[in-house]
């Protein structure tokens, strides 16, 4: 624990008041996320291309869109447990890198084997941002902002979405002919392979990681170098242009901790209240979205999907905000909780508004309960990501910060591959017997967060 008799580091960043260096830092740490958004989504669009184009059968397409989520465990767990062991910025650069580079080999693709097992690679990067992201940001962040800008990090991913349809709709709707692109001295290239190329854009993020940030001062007072400390501590405050006091010794440093750590009696029962959440967000999130362009589709109440998927992606924004702006009036912990509950019910009124569904005599089939609860449902679980992402480093100390976030975020990730494949073998019996377990995880996420999560706001990181 980075503590002393004189001052710590969490009362020293607290003094700094939010300003460009906090600003900086969120635009890169931003940018990273939004790519992230972007790899993940665009496999939505690429993948009724791939079935027709591989003969994939409905087991073979699920895995394949499943493939980068199976890879985010992995990332999740070991580039968490890594950043806790070596730092939070070589992991940070590291997995960008990984997942820009294999994003863009995807477009070499041969086949199923070929394209499941880039894929795969691909969320091995990306599963590792998203743990080391949001443990780098908060440990820049003073106590009263840090929810806020948390969930300010998250609130790039639905650019990211924007993005991952904008290029599907240049590289597969707009350039093809025949699903052919002509080019200069290449010749006829498939529309979904520029695609993959174009998404591997955030390589060039790496540079600027190199080039404009540092670790982070908790993990070097941790490890024990207090004079690196203070000079990061000194760079945020003069890049805010305020004034500096420094950390004095002695420092207590613990070495990094595994999973083990994790559920020791302090631990367990945030641990596996904390995974609860991040299964149940995952399950739904992905079990709805993976397959949203086949069920806008299917319903027939709306045109062009690439329009819709922009209009989806722009109302998650106020869905961050707000979320942003109640896990520091009213905590994580009820934002959290209540956003889940509200996603769930949100995503049983637009499934029990698809063609040919009248449950239990409601009415609600029609472009408007449709239109207006996708929307509510997008809304609402976007803003729960925001919560999740505030409140999951909160409730570890920092020798386990990464680990506990990899942690949470690769069960969640056992249940994103599990929620598209139960959601596509279900589809067969009906829409709404498909999204029906989706809206139930969302509930009961939500539940299990209201009744056994603790507050952390206003706590210092320990």
């Amino acid at each position: 624990m980075e503590r002393n008799e004189a001052v710590t580091v969490s009362e020293v960043l607290d003094r700094i008041p939010v300003g460009r260096f906090h600003h900086r830092l969120l635009a890169i740490c931003g940018g990273a996320w939004a790519f992230d958004g972007m790899e993940v989504i665009i496999i939505s669009f690429t993948l009724p291309v791939l079935i027709g184009a591989w003969g994939l059968s409905g087991l073979t397409a699920g895995l394949l869109g499943a493939a980068s989520l199976m890879g985010m465990i992995v990332g999740n767990w070991w580039w968490g447990w890594y950043a806790d062991r070596h730092g939070r910025k070589g992991a940070f650069q590291w997995t960008v890198l990984i997942y820009s580079v294999f994003t863009g080999l995807t477009a070499l693709s041969v086949g199923f084997y070929s394209g499941f097992g880039l894929r795969f690679l691909t969320g091995v990067g990306l599963g590792g941002a998203l743990a080391v992201d949001t443990s780098y940001l908060s440990e820049h962040l003073p106590t009263d902002r840090r929810g806020r800008y948390l969930v300010y990090l998250d609130a790039f991913w639905p650019i990211g979405n924007v993005l991952a349809v904008a290029l599907a709709w240049v590289f597969l709707a707009q350039l093809p002919t025949n699903g052919m692109v002509a080019l200069p001295v290449l010749g006829a290239v498939e529309g979904w392979r520029l695609l993959f190329v174009s998404a591997s854009m955030p390589a060039l993020l790496v540079f600027v990681i190199r080039s404009q940030l540092h670790e982070t001062p908790y993990f070097l007072a941790q490890s024990g170098d207090l004079e690196a400390a203070n000079d990061r501590l000194r760079t945020i405050a003069e890049t805010n242009g305020e004034s500096y006091e420094p950390i004095e010794g002695p420092v207590t440093t613990r070495p990094a901790a595994g999973i083990r750590r994790l559920f020791e009696a302090d631990l367990r029962r945030r641990t596996v209240m904390i995974a609860v959440a991040w299964f149940a967000i995952n399950f739904g999130y992905y079990g709805v979205f993976i397959w949203l362009p086949q069920t806008v589709g299917a319903s027939g109440v709306v045109g062009s999907i690439y329009g819709y998927f922009i209009l989806i992606g722009v109302v998650q924004i106020p869905g961050y905000f707000s979320a942003a702006y109640l896990v520091e009036r009213v905590g994580r912990k009820p934002t959290l909780g209540a956003y889940l509950v509200l996603s769930g019910v949100f995503t049983f009124v637009f499934a029990a508004s698809m063609p040919g569904v009248d449950f239990l005599g409601l009415g609600l089939s029609g472009f408007w309960p449709f239109f207006g609860g996708l929307l509510a449902a997008s809304f609402f679980t976007l803003g729960a990501w925001g919560a999740i992402y505030a409140y999951t480093p909160e409730l570890f100390p920092t020798n386990a910060r990464a680990t506990g976030n990899g942690f949470a975020g690769g069960v969640g990730k056992i249940a994103a591959v599990i929620g598209p494949i139960l959601a596509g073998a279900l589809v067969p019996q009906g829409y709404l017997v498909a999204l029906l377990p989706l809206a139930a995880a969302f509930v009961v996420g939500g539940v299990v967060v209201l009744a056994f999560g603790r507050e952390t706001m206003g706590e210092p990181l320990t």
